[in-house]
């Protein structure tokens, strides 16, 4: 018996048949591109289908298996890119992704009859102009598409609806919207009312874990399933990343691609006055607890592009590796996310005619780490939960680089371990699926047999430590100064 484990991102798509203990069988990738308009930026829901359908029936040609014994399927899903859809589940425009940004007056008129504290300790969202902005904004440009609109759909929410025909959604994915309640777990009536949206155009809220139905005769057909296969509801790709690389009260965890999210459980609903770390749903028991670094491997991406093009990753982390804790002075602010500013905020500080090649790409590996220590920090000082947490588990395309781990255990003073498998969102739905099926009775029995042991364990330099210690002071006072 088999689960299928379906990771949307934003720029491609990726699906994984597993064995029951957590080995990927079969695995298959497909690449899509934003869509540009007038009026802002854009997906084709319908090609996300497609390229699911596709990746599926390519996953499971590669594992040599009979489909038709895939027990269930969940996703992981960017969040917050939705889709209009008719009463027959047709799209009637293009999903407005998460990079747009088309609602700007429609979230300055919520912060204009809302304190941005109020909004925030409620969703776990500052005011801005994502989802239900949109949607205010859709009513009032496209009343045409607004009115036909039966619901709006995220991504998980699409897929989940073409593989069962049922609207749903979970937790984490309305934890985006800026609708959504996150300590009472349901939409937020009164909002709804004062900017007269149907609250009915929104998806019923489930549980990561929960069958929403079974697949369609006519789509287990098309992919070889079987229509009594359990379409299970997932979560927002983070939190099923996290899922995947085994959090739970005692870790951290860190995702190290472009951009790196750091989450940790919390057992009660959680608001950081500094509005730092945003509280999301998670399950019926407890929340996650997120903040992120908008540019991580983005940065480092970013300056080898820049200076070192003829260099390999590997190559530059050899000579990160042969430069000393520190960087011999050199300071790397590695927040290189444009945003609505008119200038980056990022910044190389501490360069002389002794600055080494090695020099420059480590400051920017500890100025990730910098970064992650300050995230971390901030889980501590509002959670007690956190502040027990034992060791932090990185994952993501840094995740392979051993230089980059070893410093981010040496600045945190914390343990770093590297799970299994990179694939940890995909292993995530894939964990969803195996509670809907009934395989595993919960997330903790899921995670035990199917995410397994690590990969690789890092422990804290001492003398390094101590070093950053006092370089950490010195890089919060460079940032102060920007």
């Amino acid at each position: 018996m088999y689960l299928l484990g379906v990771d949307l991102g934003t720029t491609g798509c990726k699906s994984m048949v597993f064995d029951l203990d957590g080995n990927i069988l079969g695995e298959h990738y497909i690449e899509y591109d934003l869509i540009f308009t007038p009026e802002g930026i854009e997906q084709d829901a319908n090609e996300w289908w497609e390229n699911v359908k596709t990746a599926i029936k390519t996953a499971i040609k590669e594992a040599d298996i009979d489909g038709r014994k895939v027990l269930g399927l969940s996703a992981s899903s960017q969040g917050i890119s939705f889709v209009p859809v008719d009463k027959s589940g047709n799209t009637l425009m293009n999903a407005i992704s998460w990079y747009d940004t088309r609602a700007t007056e429609e979230a300055a008129q919520i912060k204009a009859d809302y304190d941005n504290y109020e909004i925030f300790s409620r969703t776990g969202r500052q005011i801005s102009s994502l989802v239900f902005p949109q949607v205010m904004w859709l009513k009032k440009h496209r009343p045409e598409i607004y009115e036909k609109t039966h619901k709006f759909l995220m991504g998980l929410d699409f897929l989940l609806y073409r593989f069962s025909g049922s609207y749903a959604t979970d937790y984490s994915m309305a934890s985006g919207t800026l609708c959504y309640d996150t300590a009472e777990r349901k939409w937020i009536p009164e909002f709804f009312r004062k900017y007269d949206i149907d609250l009915d155009k929104f998806p019923e809220i489930y549980c990561f874990g929960d069958v929403v139905g079974t697949v369609l005769p006519e789509v287990a057909d098309e992919l070889g399933l079987s229509p009594k296969t359990k379409v299970v509801m997932g979560l927002q790709d983070q939190k099923a990343a996290a899922i995947g690389a085994g959090i739970d009260n005692s870790i951290i965890t860190v995702s190290l691609g472009t951009a790196s999210a750091i989450c940790s459980i919390a057992p009660e609903h959680i608001v950081d006055d500094s509005m730092a770390v945003a509280c999301h749903g998670f399950d019926r028991q407890s929340w996650i607890l997120e903040n992120s670094i908008g540019t991580a491997g983005a940065a480092l991406k970013w300056v080898r592009n820049t200076f070192f093009s003829q260099m390999s990753y590997v190559e530059m982390d050899e000579l990160a590796d042969k430069a000393p804790a520190g960087s011999n002075g050199v300071f790397t602010y590695p927040d290189l996310y444009r945003g609505s500013s008119l200038y980056n905020k990022g910044f190389f500080a501490g360069i002389g005619l002794e600055t080494t090649q090695g020099d420059i790409i480590r400051s920017v590996l500890e100025g990730v780490g910098y970064e992650i220590k300050q995230r971390i920090s901030a889980h501590k000082r509002i959670s007690g939960s956190a502040r027990r947490v034992g060791e932090i588990c990185v994952f993501g395309g840094g995740a392979k680089s051993s230089v980059w781990c070893q410093i981010i255990s040496d600045i945190t003073g914390m343990p770093v371990v590297i799970p299994k498998t990179h694939e940890t969102g995909n292993l995530g739905a894939a964990l969803c699926a195996g509670i809907g099926s009934g395989v595993f009775k919960d997330l903790k029995e899921a995670q035990q047999r199917m995410v397994g042991g690590i990969q690789k364990r890092y422990l804290p330099n001492k003398e390094n430590n101590k070093i950053y210690e006092e370089k950490f002071l010195a890089y919060k006072e460079l940032k102060g100064k920007f």
